[in-house]
């Protein structure tokens, strides 16, 4: 009596276990095609730089999510990126993307404009061309410290030209002239 308990018991939390797991794989299969959103149509674009995106990030058009990144590969040197774009969203032939910082995490998304209504629309498979560029941290700090090096130069050659007790009274002569 005592063994056949254990028995029962057993299959009963090996039966909860079996169950367990197959609604685990039907909930991740369902919530997976939900994600990657088998509607619409796939364009993709040549980046520069693919750094701080991922498959399955989001794709924004006016700050509204309007699909997601299918794949990311290299191409000719370049990310190529695939996008699965909803199908009731129109892009057209001259439509851009660019890579746009969502935090201060190096997190990124990518930003589409839609192009010009009335021009060719682009379809399942083609290429989005014109890809904005934005300027990376790095060359933004590279061109604060070229300013910087320029303002030195600016002080200095002030300090020069003010800095002596001829240049202060050169300076308040051209200030009573005026």
């Amino acid at each position: 009596q005592g063994r056949m308990t254990r028995i029962s018991t057993a299959a009963k939390v090996g039966l909860f276990a079996a169950v367990t797991l197959v609604a685990a794989i039907f909930i991740y299969r369902f919530v997976s095609k939900r994600a990657a959103g088998d509607d619409g149509y796939v364009v993709w674009a040549l980046l520069p730089d693919a750094t701080g995106i991922a498959k399955h990030s989001q794709v924004r058009v006016a700050g509204i999510p309007v699909g997601q990144i299918e794949g990311i590969k290299l191409q000719d040197g370049k990310a190529r990126v695939d996008i699965r774009i909803k199908p009731e969203v129109a892009l057209y032939e001259d439509a851009a993307v660019a890579k746009v910082a969502s935090s201060l995490l190096g997190e990124y998304f990518l930003s589409l404009a839609r192009g010009t209504e009335g021009k060719t629309q682009l379809e399942d498979g083609d290429q989005i061309k014109n890809v904005i560029d934005a300027a990376t941290t790095d060359e933004i700090l590279k061109d604060v410290s070229e300013i910087a090096k320029d303002v030195k130069k600016v002080t200095a050659a002030l300090a020069r030209s003010i800095g002596s007790d001829k240049g202060e009274q050169n300076l308040k002569d051209t200030l009573q002239n005026l």
